[in-house]
């Protein structure tokens, strides 16, 4: 019952809040200069560690218990201040330093020239994700190299750097206020790690670098799920090659073991493999999941631009199968625009039997230039030729330069909704898209296996929002979006 559901949304919700109070944050990655960028931001104001700039002429006594953050544009040529960073490492203040402005080499060389000196690696503005791997060997290799937390986005990526025995080296950050600081707690209080590692990354492995005394409280507040009830309703299987992802591994045991904890009830997924071959059946390469939990999963077909009549048709019967939720498209992976006319055969499909279209969105990214075939604004024609036709613009958009767009649409077109997935971090996210596009039209989701489910459940979880918005975020929009029963 809607009553029942409400309730179990509230114990969700306050279990989060409860087992996240408890833990003894300090923040490693509070950047104050860079300030929010939607107009619902929060700042929960956590104890953060003082970050201090690197630049010639720094006096290392002047800044006791801090961090030394490296600007290459401030401080210059890192090669050029050994004899500071020697002074650094001689007072025990660490130095922080951006994935992009030294990679995992130049770090380790760092690292093996000044073995005294503890470096802090901190994720840049390109996902940090792709660099798990190097980062973890770069860990493993040297001893005096510590790892942020922010924007660690990767599936179980907390646990699987604690499983190799790196958990006293993680450091909880967040890049407050501009970046919702949930989405970092997130797989801390959700982690699947005892109690005394979950404090140590949560601040106390920080107050021992800074050489300040741990206070990880003695009695345990576990986050309790309950019975599942989420809805992720955007997330992929299969090894997406570019990095090492959990489901490499993984039995349906595995999938429904980490589900449970988070309280994720269905996941509705698009295979990697399909993405990159469309000529493959999507309910073929998850047929193991689907017949080992049946309701548990539901898979999206698949279009891509030119799909030759054998396409259309498995795309037709597939929308006949109570297992398919909708219609995958991915312009930038396809390289093919948003608005182009190839598309039109995919939008004639949903207009005639009712199927949701879900599709990639995001602003034109210096770092991926390709992005600007899914820009928000580039589906309008589909919304104005095909009204009855509902689009989920999937990832909101990607990043704030998009937002505005994505609410026009919204407002225009009853068919478009959004929904969360992937790295759209923005503190007051969810609030926003619930005050400017209406709660009922923002799905959860997450992009799993690509990110980690945890950051945006918590994002959700702790919004300043009602349970009854939470529960349609959690649940019931993608019910209603995704029925079967409407085809």
């Amino acid at each position: 019952t809607d009553s029942g559901l409400l309730d179990r949304v509230h114990r969700l919700r306050a279990s989060y809040r409860d087992a996240a109070s408890a833990l003894p944050w300090l923040d490693a990655a509070r950047w104050d200069a860079d300030t929010p960028l939607l107009s619902a931001a929060t700042d929960p104001g956590l104890p953060a560690a003082p970050r201090v700039p690197l630049e010639p002429g720094l006096r290392a006594a002047d800044h006791p218990r801090s961090l030394i953050v490296y600007d290459p544009d401030r401080a210059g040529p890192i090669d050029a201040l050994h004899d500071l960073l020697d002074e650094l490492a001689a007072a025990a203040l660490p130095l922080v330093v951006l994935h992009t402005d030294l990679d995992c080499e130049a770090v380790g060389a760092l690292a093996r020239r000044h073995p005294r000196l503890q470096i802090v690696v901190e994720s840049g503005p390109v996902k940090i994700l792709y660099f798990i791997d190097p980062l973890r060997q770069l860990l493993l290799n040297h001893p005096n190299v510590w790892l942020c937390t922010w924007n660690l986005c990767n599936w179980l990526g907390i646990e699987t750097l604690c499983a190799a025995g790196l958990g006293d080296r993680l450091l909880f950050g967040t890049h407050a206020p501009r970046f919702s600081a949930q989405v970092s707690m997130g797989p801390i209080v959700m982690g699947h790690l005892p109690w005394r590692d979950r404090c140590a990354i949560a601040g106390d492995n920080l107050r021992r670098l800074l050489g300040l005394p741990e206070v990880a409280p003695s009695v345990e507040v576990a986050f309790e799920p309950g019975p599942p009830l989420v809805i992720d309703a955007h997330g992929h299987s299969g090894p997406p090659g570019r990095f090492p992802t959990p489901d490499e591994n993984f039995a349906p045991a595995d999938w429904l073991r980490f589900m449970d904890a988070c309280a994720i009830d269905q996941l509705y997924l698009c295979p990697i493999e399909a993405i990159y071959d469309p000529a493959l059946a999507p309910r073929d390469l998850a047929a193991g999941l689907l017949a080992a939990a049946p309701g548990r999963f539901r898979y999206f077909e698949l279009f891509c631009p030119g799909a030759g009549p054998d396409v259309l048709a498995r795309i037709e019967r597939s929308l006949r199968d109570p297992a398919c939720a909708g219609i995958k498209i991915h312009p930038t992976f396809h390289a093919v625009a948003a608005d182009d006319d190839s598309y039109a055969p995919v939008f004639e499909i949903a207009e005639r039997t009712g199927a949701a279209i879900l599709t990639h969105t995001w602003e034109a990214a210096p770092t991926n230039p390709d992005h600007h075939l899914s820009l928000p604004e580039r589906f309008e024609r589909h919304l104005r030729e095909h009204p009855t036709v509902r689009l989920v613009l999937g990832h909101a958009g990607g990043r704030p330069s998009t937002h505005e767009s994505v609410v026009d649409l919204c407002a225009r077109y009853p068919g478009a909704s959004v929904d969360i997935a992937g790295d759209y971090f923005d503190s007051g996210l969810v609030e926003t898209l619930c005050e400017r596009i209406g709660a009922g039209r923002v799905l959860f989701a997450s992009d799993v296996n690509w990110i980690d489910p945890r950051p945006n459940l918590a994002a959700v979880l702790a919004a300043n929002i009602s349970d009854e918005d939470a529960l349609r975020i959690l649940r019931t929009n993608a019910e209603a979006l995704y029925a079967s029963a409407s085809r």
